[in-house]
């Protein structure tokens, strides 16, 4: 059986890309997506310290280095095609940034590609601990043209350790070349997300700036390169947990949500 496109969604801005009911419910547990290639011309964009909870968060990127802190007394830096996890849990403040690359001139311009993932935390994980980790690039395995961002392919397993049954992909193909995949046990939901060039999922074409959720089924999804082309892929098991929702919170219900509000107003007088 072939899996192929239920439909396409247009970003909001053209970055935010999960954001409204309708494709959450398409794709629960990720309910959240920022997805693009900023072009700059500066030292980078920043983000003062601001609170989530109810989510776990994986960040990939590439093109400038990624400056974190949190109040949880993490302070790090994870270099240019790193990956961040994020568990917010019960409440956390971070404050992000990315930072130009060392070697490029002030004057000419960069560019930085961010994927941001946010995935619904279940209700035993909601209102706990918080929990961190980074990868440095090297840190991530390569199999082929494919970086293992989250989960598993052929075999090899991501350094990533986090509470979700997912396969979180990075690949890159050649013009002509084509990629084939069997749907891991259960991860019937999912999207393809077009970094850069053209191809195709069997007669439909994909397109940057566009996400691609792939119908609920556990067929073979074959992808062709029409050009040399990157793309990310995102498949999970479903749930089918309610939405709590109010700035960077998501949660499976309204008291757990009020918990962690009150927990972030309390760690609020720390750090801000």
């Amino acid at each position: 059986m072939k899996r192929q496109l239920k439909r396409n969604q247009q970003g909001r801005g053209g970055f935010q890309y999960i954001v409204d009911p309708q494709t959450r419910r398409d794709l629960q547990p990720f309910v959240f997506f920022d997805a693009g290639v900023s072009k700059r011309n500066d030292e980078g964009m920043f983000f003062g310290m601001h609170p989530h909870s109810g989510i776990g968060i994986i960040t990939y990127f590439e093109g400038g280095n990624l400056v974190h802190q949190d109040s949880g007394n993490n302070d790090d830096i994870i270099k240019s095609g790193g990956v961040q996890w994020i568990n917010a849990g019960n409440g956390i403040f971070h404050a992000e940034g990315y930072r130009m690359p060392k070697g490029v001139n002030p004057f000419d311009s960069w560019e930085l590609a961010i994927h941001q993932l946010w995935l619904q935390l279940p209700p035993e994980l909601e209102n706990g601990s918080t929990g961190y980790l980074n990868l440095q690039p090297e840190n991530i395995p390569l199999v082929d043209n494919v970086k293992v961002i989250a989960g598993e392919y052929k075999g090899v397993k991501s350094n990533l350790d986090i509470p979700f049954d997912i396969t979180y992909l990075d690949v890159s193909l050649k013009e002509g070349e084509k990629f084939v995949l069997e749907t891991p046990l259960n991860q019937t939901r999912g999207f393809i997300f077009l970094r850069s060039g053209e191809a195709s999922i069997y007669e439909d074409e994909l397109t940057t700036n566009t996400l691609h959720i792939l119908e609920e089924n556990d067929g073979e999804i074959e992808i062709i390169a029409k050009e040399n082309t990157k793309f990310v892929i995102g498949l999970t098991v479903p749930t089918d947990h309610k939405m709590f929702l109010g700035g960077g919170s998501i949660h499976t219900n309204k008291l757990s949500f009020e918990k962690a509000q009150e927990n972030i107003q309390s760690l609020s007088s720390t750090v801000i």
